[in-house]
């Protein structure tokens, strides 16, 4: 008799998977913190730039008075992307198996398993992507779906740090003798962090480098080469590293997935430039999982829960994996985002 296959032997399939590794995360989602409650917390404390004041040396020092903060709490969305296992599929050849069908029914059903448990991954991690470049390129992500009344997380970015060029300052609208240095370096200056990396869409890069005036030095291959051990070898094809402009790293993004209606999207609008520092300490927060057998077995803060069961009428075995992630930038005045037409 075929038993469902339980949570800990569906991690362990979905360990050996080559993994989508997406380039906000890896750049700027370095921490994971899991959840035991269904809501998530943090703190947001603003930081004054206040001059210690001159005192007389044998004058009893006065204490600074604390600096507010907010504390954000909310039950994140929910994510569970869901599949049958059909049983006319464990008795057909799978693609890359022998002409002949070597393999068992019990071997293609733990094959199909694995594959599915790859395809919701990478839906799941896809999200997480589109979530971390909400908050670095907006400060806010927008929560909506089907059945989740839409919701706004909003990190706190100052309007400044948001930035559209119009009419005859467009970078469309200049002439290949225009030179964006001091631009770069006046937006660069609105950053509380130190700005070291610029990352363009396809048509920002285009339109920078069209100006004489913009010097790339060609360093690709020591730098290509360390983004790749960094990220992975899947990201590769969606990340250009291009080289240096004064004391700035530039890369292109061109990473891209299917929105609700199929229809191919950006992660990164067109024409937008992101100025970010060289490390940053977001982080990816999970909610606890709200699966009542998951809970009964001790499960609660885990950033994945997959879940294997049968029905019987009709006769079909299902596949699910659950989370509730949501991308949280502490300091997101960090990032300057520029939309350079």
């Amino acid at each position: 008799m075929t038993t469902p296959l339980d949570t800990t032997t569906l991690l362990g399939l979905r360990q050996e998977l080559p993994k989508f590794t997406p380039f906000f995360l890896t750049m700027f989602f370095p921490d994971v913190i899991e959840f035991t409650t269904e809501k998530i917390e943090f703190d947001r404390i603003k930081k004054n730039k206040k001059l210690a004041p001159f005192v007389a040396p044998m004058v009893a020092g006065k204490a600074n008075h604390a600096q507010g903060g907010m504390t954000t709490s909310l039950v994140p969305a929910y994510v569970k992307p869901m599949d049958t296992v059909n049983p006319g599929r464990l008795l057909r050849r799978l693609p890359g198996e022998p002409l002949t069908g070597q393999l068992s029914p019990v071997q293609r059903r733990l094959a199909t398993v694995v594959d599915l448990l790859d395809e919701q991954d990478q839906q799941i991690t896809r999200r997480e992507e589109w979530m971390a470049v909400q908050a670095v390129l907006h400060g806010k992500v927008i929560v909506e779906g089907e059945d989740y009344e839409s919701q706004e997380v909003d990190f706190g970015r100052d309007a400044a740090n948001n930035i559209a060029l119009t009419l005859a300052d467009r970078w469309s609208q200049q002439g290949v003798d225009y030179d964006p240095a001091d631009d770069i370096e006046d937006w660069a200056e609105k950053s509380a962090a130190v700005v070291s990396d610029l990352i363009f869409s396809k048509k920002a890069w285009r339109l920078f480098r069209k100006f004489k005036a913009v010097k790339i030095e060609r360093d690709a291959d020591q730098k290509g080469s360390t983004t790749e051990l960094q990220m992975g070898p899947q990201i590769a094809k969606d990340v250009q590293y291009k080289g240096t402009y004064g004391e700035y790293s530039c890369y292109v993004y061109a990473g891209k997935y299917d929105d609700a209606q199929g229809m191919e999207q950006a992660f990164m609008p067109n024409a937008t430039l992101l100025m970010a520092p060289a490390s940053y300490d977001g982080v990816r927060c999970y909610g606890a999982i709200q699966d009542a057998k998951a809970n009964a077995e001790g499960i609660t803060a885990t950033s994945r829960h997959p879940k294997n069961w049968f029905t019987d009428n009709p006769s079909v075995e299902n596949l699910m994996t659950q989370a509730a992630p949501l991308m949280v930038t502490m300091t997101p005045n960090d990032f300057v985002v520029v939309e350079v037409d």
